[in-house]
């Protein structure tokens, strides 16, 4: 693809002149972990010379040093904050560069040619390598390059990479020609192999990229914040946990690189982020392909393994994952979904993890939910689909080149295992908009996505002899609440309007209507009856060794009749996937009847004592009530299931001994944790990580009593300017999600301090 000519040299030098090995970065991402990064190009040798004596450089012109300017780039790419010392560049921006040359640049008489390339079998047809001779002028949609300035034996060079350009880590070869005298067709030519490799991102900051964001509040939130929150618990009671995205970490971008290499990706398709993003999310999970991280939806963990609600963040994560080269134990949604963040983020991908609470999980391309209960009154769990107290997936902002015009901007992509998608553990990215306008004939897994947000709860009810007839369909209860954090600020912001139309509003059954003719069954049969009771469950905040409370009032509509309500309720422990099985414990039980004089209302209240709950529950567990109601005049049947969290009190707390510090210099931390439950706690550790100032740790605090405080210190510094935060989480098989986070704002040292 390259030719060398034969009165050409090949010589292989460090960024200082001198030739050497590769930077050790390259073969270790942290101090005394081995690494083994994926292979790239061999495709040009590295023949090491020496230049002899004068007679042999007359008529050759010889690059003696490269100066890549990487701070100025970084600085000027945005780009600066990526602890990789190598050149971090964005796509379609110009950036410059620094030749030393072993005499002084002629333009009459020498001239210099770079080729840039990645891959293994780099070639011009699949824009995987590209040769630059000086223009005139740069522009975004090509490669090129200019001379900036010439001075005498130094050039500095503006070089332009495509807007397009693949992403990942590109090679340079430098040839410089030199005219010789009585002979101009013939020019004497040098090659030099340059060891150093350069990266290069999407840029959401070039209009002409498929990933532009015209904001810079949204490019700073989306691209360059490496913290964040995501959204757990139920539609009625949720909160956030602070996430250390780390996106800047060493290991992070050298993750992202050995998840391409692995990918089953052309390099000339690394171009794309529909490809690459579709990409990830099979490759953040282990099922198919050895991917990052396991999942695990169980009540315990085995020994040597992470429990899911432990992770503070992805960086912990990735650096165990190139450590050992094999998947890591455990993740759930919320853990994948900030990893995949973390991974589009360090690409340049805008990205934001999304929480949908009452998430469907159709697994029959019916876009529908089925739930089943007896002719007791009781839910038949193991024939039902499942719905999510909460589900997280995440959204990433491209144009869409490969649909028709309208689909580009936020789309949804899932790295969760939950169902194959063209025989991969998938999903997604699905344009925003073809789920709220019911286009599930498009791709990417549109359908599964509708159901997860808008799919009907179809009610089942199981005879004796097996037969079932549908009795209920409750077309509002799924997809609640879609939440992500809030723009420069870490308040949520509801994104429920993105995914749906208000619901019963005209547009939002119009869409129905047409989901339905796609699907796997058309329509369901119910029974015409008067439905003219009504039932709201009151919110109620369920706190750890207290009593808890579960008001239903039950409202007769009838302005002319009298009402009679059968009522059952049945209170187990289950997971956030809304499962309860057998080995989640039954609770409570309770049947009553209501009679209601017309237009009249009553409120029944479910009382779970501490003594009925507090052996049965763990960290993570909540409190799932399937609630089903009859009436006796008019036979309508009414039938859900609501989640209730149980508070464990916020006893985390981490605080610092200083508000500015200068980098590298020492700072103490305390963590705290109040018991404020009746119950002992055994086992117990913080867990701390914070991007730029130290990789994740644990402090271990044994037993914690009731009504009593725990402290532990630390001493740290930090080693990356700016605005750092550090998280901390209180970790008990009885507690999750207590986690706290502190700020500090780190100066630059001065030199002379570092020395």
């Amino acid at each position: 693809v390259v030719s060398t000519q034969s009165t050409g040299e090949i010589i292989d030098i460090d960024s200082d002149g001198s030739s050497g090995e590769e930077d050790s970065e390259f073969n270790t991402f942290e101090s005394g972990s081995q690494y083994h990064r994926p292979s790239r190009s061999n495709f040009f040798s590295r023949l090491k010379n020496t230049i002899k004596d004068d007679e042999d450089t007359v008529d050759k012109l010889w690059v003696q040093n490269i100066d890549w300017m990487i701070k100025e780039n970084k600085l000027n790419h945005n780009t600066d904050q990526y602890d990789n010392k190598r050149l971090i560049l964005r796509r379609g921006k110009q950036f410059s560069m620094k030749l030393k040359l072993d005499k002084e640049f002629e333009p009459e008489k020498h001239s210099i040619v770079l080729t840039f390339f990645t891959g293994d079998k780099p070639a011009v047809s699949k824009s995987t390598l590209h040769t630059l001779h000086k223009v005139s002028q740069l522009q975004t949609s090509s490669w090129g390059y200019v001379i900036e300035k010439c001075e005498k034996a130094e050039l500095t060079l503006s070089i332009m990479t495509a807007v397009s350009a693949p992403v990942g880590y590109y090679k340079l070869l430098i040839e410089s020609f030199c005219s010789v005298e009585n002979s101009p067709g013939s020019p004497n030519i040098t090659q030099i192999s340059c060891p150093e490799e350069i990266f290069i991102l999407f840029n959401c900051w070039s209009p002409e990229d498929s990933v532009y964001l015209e904001d810079e509040e949204l490019r700073r939130e989306y691209v360059l914040n490496d913290t964040g929150l995501i959204w757990v618990g139920t539609h009625r009671d949720n909160e956030p946990i602070p996430w250390n995205f780390g996106q800047y970490e060493v290991c992070v971008l050298e993750c992202a690189v050995y998840l391409l290499s692995n990918a089953n990706l052309a390099v000339g398709a690394r171009s794309d982020p529909v490809r690459i993003s579709r990409a990830l999310s099979a490759l953040v999970n282990s099922h198919d392909d050895n991917g990052i991280l396991w999942g695990r939806w169980t009540e315990t963990f085995p020994p040597n393994s992470t429990d899911p609600t432990e992770w503070v963040g992805s960086v912990e994560i990735l650096r165990q994952y190139l450590l050992n080269e094999e998947p890591v134990r455990y993740g759930q949604c919320w853990v994948f979904s900030g990893v995949l963040t973390t991974l589009l983020r360090c690409l340049g991908i805008p990205a934001r993890s999304v929480t949908n609470f009452e998430s469907g999980h159709d697994i029959d391309c019916s876009y529908s939910i089925d739930c089943h209960y007896d002719h007791e009154g009781k839910s038949v769990d193991q024939l039902d689909d499942s719905i999510w107290n909460f589900h997280v997936w995440n959204e990433a902002w491209f144009k869409r080149h490969d649909l028709p015009p309208g689909y580009d901007g936020w789309q949804a992509i899932d790295s969760t295992p939950q169902e194959a998608s063209e025989s991969v553990m998938r999903c997604g990215p699905c344009p925003l908009k073809a789920i709220k306008e019911g286009d599930v004939y498009l791709p990417y897994d549109t359908g599964f996505l509708f159901a997860e947000v808008n799919g009907d709860r179809i009610w089942w009810k199981v005879e004796k002899n097996g037969e079932m007839a549908v009795e209920y369909i409750d077309r509002r209860c799924i997809g609640k609440k879609i939440s992500t954090k809030a723009v420069g600020s870490d308040e949520r912001e509801d994104i429920t309007h993105l995914y749906k139309y208000p619901e019963d509003s005209k547009e939002e059954q119009a869409v129905v209507e047409k989901v339905s003719q796609f699907g796997s069954r058309k329509e369901w049969n119910t029974k015409s009856v008067t439905r003219d009771v009504e039932v709201e469950i009151l919110q109620e905040t369920a706190c750890m060794g207290s009593e808890i409370k579960i008001p239903i009032k039950i409202i007769n509509g009838s302005a002319k009749f009298s009402r009679t309500v059968s009522l059952s309720a049945h209170v187990k422990c289950s997971a956030y996937t809304g499962r309860t099985d057998s080995k989640h414990p039954l609770i409570k039980t309770e049947a009553t009847v209501v009679e209601l004089s017309k237009e009249e209302s009553d409120t029944v209240t479910i009382s779970i004592a501490p003594e009925e709950y507090m052996k049965k529950v763990r960290a993570g567990s909540i409190m799932s009530m399937f609630l089903q109601l009859s009436v006796q005049e008019t036979k309508q049947v009414y039938a859900t299931k609501e989640s209730f969290r149980i508070k464990k009190g916020a006893g985390v707390s981490i605080v610092c001994d200083k508000k500015t510090v200068k980098q590298y210099e020492e700072f103490d931390i305390t963590c705290a944790y109040t018991n404020s439950t009746p119950t002992k706690l055994t086992r117990c550790y913080f867990y701390l990580e914070g991007p730029g100032i130290r990789r994740s740790k644990k402090l271990y605090c044994g037993t914690v009593q009731p009504n009593s405080t725990i402290e532990r210190k630390l001493t740290l510094s930090a080693y990356r300017i700016g605005k750092r935060v550090m998280f901390v989480k209180f970790c008990n098989s009885k507690i999750s999600n207590a986690t706290d986070k502190m700020t500090i704002e780190v100066e630059e040292a001065d030199t002379t301090e570092i020395i």
